[in-house]
């Protein structure tokens, strides 16, 4: 405060004792004759008062020569707190003489008010001259410790913090590259029962630990929140090697009640593109002092000596615990089965891979491009491109992509199809259901009846260059973060055939007068068969197999079952019958026929019977292939797709 001021405080002090002079004097006085006088010197009085307090807050003056932004401290800061408040800014804190959030925002606002562009809350050359040339103020409130400021709306008397204690759930955090806002150190503060309290200011430290590079190298921001609402953000080179990554950050609105407990965080947001070099080191931050203020205006500044706590910057993606998961999805698309093409037309959009992508973590991914193996069992050419000629990506119903499939190469059986450019994005968390439909020539065409596809989206599929998928940030998944396959079986095409389901398989066992080695197991395979494309026959005959797996694609033998005796194949002791209930007739001694879109029932009876002690064993059957054709013959095409199911249940026969 300048000399002038103190004269006039001084003067104002002197009126106001005489003003107790005369009150005391009117307190002993007549009544009648020292009225009227002794009102007349208070009037005279409180007008001297009026008129040396409007000199005090109006008359001194100061001429700002130097710039002031965040941090800066000073008799010029505090001169310039004033000459705001006396403008009508709002600081709540007073003019406490540091360049803080409040003052910064405050200045923001008389800036635009004035036109002065940015209005950034920045005090420079265009800012200084504009205040010195209204005559820059010091009168107003002086705040802090000074008592010029009361505590605004805190309810209490004076107030201290009964504790401070760092937060458990924050220790050892992740900063990724990019990542906003992540919480890496807290203070749990408990406020005594006297009084509200406003922490105006909180100081930190930010220590290296494995760092080998500058604090902002690795921030782009610090921030500070309370009970989860943000009070204050700084630059990250606001922490710097001139100040040893120390600096104190001024609050807004962090107000904690009388007796409750309150949250204050210091948040860390990672640059865009750290350094490779950089990822993975630590620091440390400490909470070095708080500075709060009491329903009294009373400023107190202390160490929490709380200690300090670690974290480390890494990567985007390991931040974010990206992981893009591939997973097969509906069977009844999936399983090896008989597709139905036409002898002349083109057959479209047939369901042929089922499967989900779910974006796990905590990023959004975008998949650019997406590869697809089409393989194919054609029996001249091998080439999928005979067979096929479309593919399209359907993603939650809709379809996102198609690619034609390539003629000018040599697949040899396998093409890998890539639909590119789909800038399709999965958001973190989701998982959606994707299918692919392919496009079939007719038989008329390159297609022979007889030939097989599948499809696939395995590692060899995601670890090729021209898979393509990104985090958020725009960096690119490693192998690592991809997982997960999905693959077809493969589909027999044919325009004329026999489509199966499963119905039921049971076992009995009969065993004759409870003597040994007599036992007799009837096992029985029930299953639906449709015709589409013409009529069909179906084998009235059935024979035991060896085979685990049926080579040929015709046979002679009719239905082909399996019976295992102690997970070994016989065929010892053996008969069977095939019998139907449905829409088929008998064609002759060999076949039932089966006319075009009609089902019959077929059920497989197997009896194995027990004679000797080297029969003795567990035994069950597993249905191998069906025999169908489309002419009445006693050369079957073999059906065994997807037969995994068309088995009994073990049981004991001795």
């Amino acid at each position: 405060m300048s000399i002038a001021n103190n004269n006039i405080v001084a003067r104002v002090a002197a009126v106001v004792a005489g003003l107790g002079l005369v009150a005391s004097t009117f307190a002993f006085a007549p009544a009648a004759s020292a009225q009227s006088s002794t009102e007349a010197q208070i009037q005279a009085l409180m007008a001297q008062i009026a008129a040396l307090q409007a000199q005090a807050g109006g008359s001194a003056s100061v001429t700002f020569t130097r710039d002031l932004t965040l941090g800066s401290t000073g008799a010029d800061v505090t001169a310039l707190q004033n000459w705001l408040i006396k403008n009508g800014a709002s600081i709540p804190a007073g003019a406490t003489g540091y360049f803080g959030a409040q003052t910064q925002a405050a200045l923001a606002k008389w800036q635009a008010s004035v036109g002065i562009t940015p209005a950034a809350g920045y005090f420079g050359p265009i800012t200084r001259a504009k205040v010195n040339a209204a005559g820059g103020s010091t009168g107003g409130s002086t705040g802090g410790s000074t008592g010029g400021n009361t505590g605004g709306d805190l309810e209490g008397g004076a107030g201290s913090v009964d504790s401070y204690e760092l937060m458990g759930s924050l220790n050892s955090e992740e900063v990724g590259e990019d990542e906003e806002d992540v919480e890496v150190a807290g203070l749990e503060i408990e406020a005594d029962e006297g009084s509200d309290l406003e922490f105006t200011a909180v100081r930190l430290v930010f220590d290296e630990g494995t760092a080998g590079s500058d604090f902002e190298d690795y921030a782009s921001e610090v921030s500070v929140w309370f009970d989860g609402e943000e009070v204050a953000r700084v630059d990250g080179d606001e922490f710097n090697d001139d100040n040893d990554w120390t600096a104190t950050i001024s609050l807004d609105g962090a107000v904690l009640e009388a007796g409750e407990t309150g949250e204050l965080t210091v948040a860390v947001s990672g640059q865009e593109n750290l350094d490779s070099d950089d990822l993975s080191d630590t620091w440390t931050v400490d909470f070095r002092q708080v500075r709060f203020m009491d329903a009294d205006g009373a400023t107190i500044s202390e160490d929490p000596s709380t200690g300090t706590r670690t974290f480390s910057f890494v990567s985007f993606a390991s931040a974010a615990d990206v992981e893009l998961k591939f997973a097969e999805d509906d069977d009844d698309i999936n399983d090896a089965r008989t597709v139905e093409v036409d002898a002349t037309d083109d057959t479209n959009d047939v369901e042929v891979l089922s499967f989900t992508v779910e974006a796990e973590g905590d990023s959004d991914i975008t998949i650019d491009s997406l590869v697809v193996s089409v393989t194919s069992t054609e029996a001249t050419g091998n080439d999928p491109d005979d067979l096929i000629s479309a593919i399209h990506l359907v993603v939650d119903g809709e379809e996102v992509a198609s690619e034609t499939l390539s003629t000018s190469d040599t697949d040899n059986g396998e093409e890998k199809v890539v639909f590119d450019d789909l800038a399709w994005t999965v958001d973190a968390g989701e998982t959606v259901e994707v299918m692919i439909t392919a496009d079939f020539y007719s038989i008329a065409d390159t297609l022979d009846a007889g030939d097989s596809v599948s499809f696939a989206i395995t590692e060899a599929e995601t670890d090729s260059s021209d898979f393509d998928a990104e985090d958020e940030s725009g960096e690119d998944l490693s192998d690592a973060e991809v997982t997960g396959s999905a693959s077809s079986g493969a589909f027999e095409l044919r325009a004329a055939g026999i489509m199966v389901s499963f119905v039921s398989a049971s076992e009995e066992v009969t065993a004759n007068d409870n003597a040994a080695d007599n036992d007799v197991g009837t096992f029985r395979i029930v299953f639906n068969v449709t015709a589409f494309g013409s009529d069909v026959y179906l084998s009235r005959a059935a024979a035991a197999t060896t085979a685990t797996t049926i080579a040929a694609t015709t046979d002679t033998a009719g239905h082909l079952y399996l019976v295992e005796d102690s997970g070994t194949a016989t065929t010892d002791d053996l008969t069977d019958i095939v019998t139907e209930m449905g829409d088929a007739t008998e064609a002759s001694s060999n076949n039932y026929l089966l006319q075009e879109d009609e089902e019959t029932e077929i059920t497989i009876t197997v009896v194995q019977t027990n004679d000797t002690a080297e029969d003795d064993g567990i035994y069950r059957v597993l249905l191998k292939a069906i025999a169908w054709a489309t002419s009445d013959t006693t050369t079957w095409n073999v059906y065994d797709f997807d037969l995994e199911d068309f088995k009994t249940d073990p049981v004991n026969l001795n």
